[in-house]
Formats: structure tokens, C-alpha cells, sequence
């Protein structure tokens, strides 16, 4: 993965650039990643930067040379969260070797639902075990195979669980020479303090909004009817999940029964069943998508308001469900918009503080009902 293929981060790119030019590199970085701002993407390239001479990776772009080729590199070593396999006591990050250079591949910005989802792990939660972290101390302690650094990324160090963390904290206290560890985390709550402080830590920030644009400037998102990058919050995970069709269809699908149900709520208390079953509908779908569902709303909100305030030509909106966002807009106005924005952003919070979903989306769909029934 070369530099201009990680979306924005410009500036912790030339650190990474300078920091390895100078030699001065902490052998252990922990990249801080809640929501998808390209934590893993900025741990490939710097996996690429420490083991390749700057020379060398320019001939070999110019030669065609894909950034994934590159990653298989022998002293580039990964670890992510896994599940048990059939018939295996101690399955290993390497037993799903395959998976994994598909998924970098094709989602560096996923969610670690999303690589669940690409290994069938079904309703398993993938861990990183002690036995993982065993074979990583073989791995470290050898020779490096060409002479130079040695790196390990591990995604997803806080899947790791107590017993591993700590066996690996005696690699990071004492570690080879020339070994460098990528550490990614979308949290650090259940991080150990003392790992924490073996590690320089970077706390990503959101991707600018220019870059969300250029990166919208590819001819294939063209006709796809975004006007405005702005609801995705800085986060290339959820522009990507609004990109992909089906998904924009079920969100859209989701909040416009939402909208319905809640007109229709009003002196009519039967109607509250039908919200339930919106409820039960959102509160199976995952986190991340719960997330990005979140923010589809809040933009389709905002486009609702503007062409109230008839502000039509700043509003880019094709449905994909027939809907009219024209008749939603009479009912977005001052009286309500800054109250249905807030609660929606209140919602996105506490979901990732993982709050019962049913009692989260029964909340917000009862306060929908109500603020959407005040008059402007």
C-alpha cells in the first residue's frame, strides 16, 4: 500500500517518512482507529517504509509492482483476531493467510465485523490468543531473512486477550533488534496500562473533508448522488459503507419506514408496534453498520432542511426506494432540525459505547415520532 493510496493523513505520513529517514522510529507505535480514519492503511505503509529502502519501492511502483505483492515480504510478519477452526485446538492469524491478504486488499478501512464476516466466522467473536503471541516470539527472535528491519502489525491489539497481553508485553519490554511493532486498535479502554506504555501512541483524527472530496472525484462515484461528504464525519469506512448500493438501500429503506411509522404514531397508539418491529430491524443490524446508519439520517435530514428553505441547488438526492424527499421536507424546519440532529448524534455516541441497541433505538424512534409532529 504506497502513500497515495491512504486516504488524506498527510501529515502523519510525513512523519512516518522523516521519523524513518532519521532513524528514529519507536519500535512500538499503537495507531488509535475508532472510526475507520485508516489506521490498518497507515500501518501497511509504514510496514512497507521500514522494510523497503525508498529506491526500491519507487522501481518497483513504477514497474507495476502492487502494494499487496510488496506486504508479502518475509520479514513482515501480521496478526489479527481469528477463530477456532474445525478440527484445530490452536488456530493462528497464519491459518488464514489468504483471507486476510483479500481483505487488505479490498477492505483496509473495515470494520473487525467486516473481517468477521470474510473468514464465516458467524456469530463467533475473533480473538488474538497466547498461543499466537508464543509463535510471535519464535518469529521475532530469528534472523532477519534479508538482512534488515523486521516489522509486526498486529490489527486489532485490543482483541487481545489478558493472558496474551501480557506474554506480549515481555516482547515490547525486551525487544530484538531492529524489530518494529504496528499496533491498531479502534479502542484502548481494554488495553494494559503497562502496554500502553511501551507504545508511542497516535490517536487518529477524522480524514479531511478535501480528501473525502478528491476521493469522490472518481469517475466510478459519480452518478451515485452524493452531494456532500460532510455526514460521513471524516471517516472513509462509512462513505465507503454509503458508496456500496445495497447498503445505501437498506439504510435509506430503514429511516424512510422510520419516518412513516412516526407520522403515523401521532393519536395513534397502535402504531407503536409497528415502530417495535422498526426497532427489532436496527437493532440486529451490527455496530458499524448501526453507525453508519446513524449518519445516512443525519444527512438525509439536513438535505430534507435545505429544500424546506428552498435551497434545492445545494441538494444532490436520487432514491433508490422512491421516496420524495420533497414531502419529508415541510416537516425538517428551525423548531426541530438542531434537536433531530442532536439526538441522532447522541444515538451514534452512545452506540459506541455499546448501549443496548432495542432500548437505544426504541428511545430515538418514540423521540423521532415527537419531533417530527412539531409544528414549524
Amino acid at each position: 500500500m504506497y502513500q497515495d493510496q491512504v486516504i488524506g493523513q498527510d501529515m502523519l505520513k510525513k512523519q512516518f517518512r522523516l521519523t524513518i529517514s532519521k532513524q528514529q522510529t519507536p519500535h512500538a507505535q499503537l495507531l488509535v482507529d475508532e472510526n475507520g480514519y485508516g489506521g490498518l492503511p497507515l500501518a501497511l505503509y509504514q510496514a512497507l517504509l521500514l522494510t523497503y529502502p525508498p529506491e526500491t519501492l519507487t522501481a518497483k511502483k513504477q514497474a507495476g509492482i502492487s502494494g499487496l505483492k510488496l506486504l508479502e515480504h518475509p520479514d513482515i510478519h501480521f496478526i489479527y483476531p481469528v477463530v477456532n477452526t474445525s478440527g484445530k485446538s490452536k488456530t493462528l492469524a497464519e491459518d488464514y493467510r489468504r483471507d486476510w491478504y483479500s481483505f487488505i486488499n479490498d477492505s483496509p478501512y473495515g470494520a473487525y465485523t467486516d473481517w468477521y464476516a470474510a473468514i464465516n466466522a458467524g456469530n463467533k467473536q475473533g480473538l488474538i490468543a497466547v498461543h499466537e503471541v508464543e509463535a510471535l516470539h519464535k518469529k521475532m527472535y530469528l534472523k532477519s531473512y534479508v538482512g534488515g528491519n523486521k516489522v509486526c502489525v498486529i490489527w486489532g491489539i485490543d482483541k487481545m486477550n489478558p493472558t496474551a497481553a501480557n506474554k506480549f508485553l515481555k516482547l515490547l519490554e525486551e525487544p530484538p533488534k531492529n524489530t518494529f511493532f504496528i499496533l491498531v486498535a479502534s479502542q484502548i479502554s481494554t488495553l494494559l496500562p503497562t502496554v500502553l506504555s511501551r507504545c508511542q501512541v497516535v490517536d487518529l483524527k477524522p480524514i479531511a473533508e478535501m480528501d473525502l472530496k478528491e476521493y469522490m472525484q472518481r469517475p466510478e462515484y459519480h452518478n451515485l448522488g452524493v452531494s456532500s461528504v460532510e455526514p460521513f464525519s471524516g471517516s472513509m469506512r462509512f462513505l465507503l459503507n454509503h458508496l456500496n448500493a445495497e447498503t445505501s438501500i437498506v439504510f435509506e429503506a430503514l429511516f424512510i419506514t422510520c419516518l412513516r411509522t412516526a407520522f403515523r404514531a401521532k393519536g395513534n397508539k397502535s402504531v407503536v408496534i409497528d415502530l417495535m418491529q422498526w426497532v427489532d430491524e436496527v437493532a440486529v443490524l451490527g455496530r458499524e453498520d448501526q453507525k453508519a446508519f446513524l449518519l445516512y439520517a443525519i444527512g438525509l435530514l439536513r438535505k430534507a432542511f435545505l429544500l424546506n428553505y428552498s435551497m434545492d441547488r445545494l441538494v444532490h438526492f436520487e432514491s433508490k426506494n422512491n421516496f420524495d424527499l420533497k414531502k419529508l421536507a415541510p416537516f425538517v424546519h428551525s423548531e426541530n432540525m438542531v434537536a433531530l440532529v442532536a439526538l441522532l448524534e447522541n444515538a451514534y455516541s452512545f452506540t459506541e459505547r455499546n448501549v443496548n441497541a432495542k432500548m437505544l433505538f426504541t428511545d430515538l424512534a418514540l423521540q423521532i415520532t415527537r419531533l417530527l409532529n412539531k409544528k414549524g
